[in-house]
């Protein structure tokens, strides 16, 4: 888990709080849904999809399907 940079309605908080986390835990950086997105499909993943949550500035999910 990891959490997502430029999260809408929370973007400036959430991205520098996040970086600031895991800076501390050592390891990980925030990353946006388009980032993360394309570093699927350059692993071989398929039909990757971010779905709706009722608290995106605390829960982002993304599937995708391994080729």
């Amino acid at each position: 888990a990891e959490p997502m940079a430029e999260t809408p309605g929370a973007a400036p908080i959430g991205d520098a709080y996040f970086g600031l986390y895991l800076w501390a835990m050592g390891s990980g950086r925030p990353r946006s849904a388009q980032r993360l997105t394309a570093m699927l499909a350059a692993a071989g993943f398929v039909r990757v999809r971010e779905h709706a949550t009722a608290i995106p500035a605390l829960v982002r999910v993304i599937t995708a399907v391994k080729t």
